[in-house]
């Protein structure tokens, strides 16, 4: 059988094989590309926003920097009042330095090791109860701080961590003579010291040898803290040191 195509019919042929070259090409070749294009894009704008956000945590960097050091010279005052956590002799150089302006003979130091205790936060808690009714009625858009709320609604206040400090005890006994003065001037002494020195007891006795000698028996309570450097927080370097992996231990092979 011999089929002849007219003219018409290899033209329409021809257009036909070109069209589905067309379309098979478009879904072989350009529809994946424009797929990756597209990908590529929402990859680009999802980096793009990854690095707005970056510059905005980077452009708080210098407020952050000035908050640390804000809270590092506050620190640094506090801490002022405490001892440095260290070993006994320390306090008890320190104790000894008190006293030596009143001229006193030392005559014993007994000094306990330091342990560690809590102490609670001392918080006072907000009270207006005249003004809340007033508070709330006058309320009408909710724009009253939350803890107002919270005191008004009888929720209770946070409960504060306790902070770990050092706690020294320590007995020291000394030879005021027959000068009973000199025992208001340690209490003053030790009162009018910044540092945590609570004097919680001072008894005399009359010393067997000598009746005009009087010792002074006094128990005190030392706190203290790991100070932070201050300094070292307040340092300005530009010097970035790498993290260094840690060294990993190779077993040693059986003998």
């Amino acid at each position: 059988m011999n089929l002849k195509l007219s003219y018409r019919d290899k033209v329409i042929f021809i257009v036909v094989m070109v069209i589905l070259v067309i379309v098979a090409g478009f879904f072989l070749f350009i529809k994946p590309k424009f797929e990756k294009v597209n990908l590529a894009k929402d990859t680009l704008a999802s980096k793009q926003q990854e690095k707005i956000d970056i510059d905005t945590k980077i452009g708080t960097l210098p407020d952050i920097i000035d908050s640390m050091k804000a809270t590092a010279e506050e620190i640094g005052e506090k801490q002022k009042i405490f001892l440095d956590e260290g070993h006994p002799y320390v306090n008890e150089t320190y104790i000894r330095e008190v006293l030596s302006s009143l001229n006193l003979d030392i005559k014993s130091m007994n000094t306990n090791y330091t342990t560690a205790s809590p102490i609670s936060r001392y918080t006072i808690k907000k009270q207006n109860y005249l003004a809340y009714d007033n508070k709330m009625n006058a309320d009408l858009y909710n724009e009253l701080p939350q803890e107002v709320y919270d005191l008004y609604n009888g929720v209770a206040a946070p409960v504060y961590p306790n902070t770990i400090i050092g706690v020294t005890t320590m007995t020291v006994e000394v030879d005021i003579g027959n000068n009973t003065r000199k025992i208001y001037d340690i209490m003053d002494r030790l009162a009018d010291d910044e540092k945590t020195i609570i004097l919680n007891s001072l008894s005399t006795e009359k010393e067997p040898e000598n009746t005009d000698d009087t010792s002074a028996s006094l128990n005190l309570t030392l706190y203290s803290i790991f100070p932070l450097n201050v300094e070292e927080v307040l340092k300005e370097t530009d010097e970035v040191k790498p993290i260094e992996p840690a060294v990993e231990e190779t077993a040693e092979p059986a003998a």
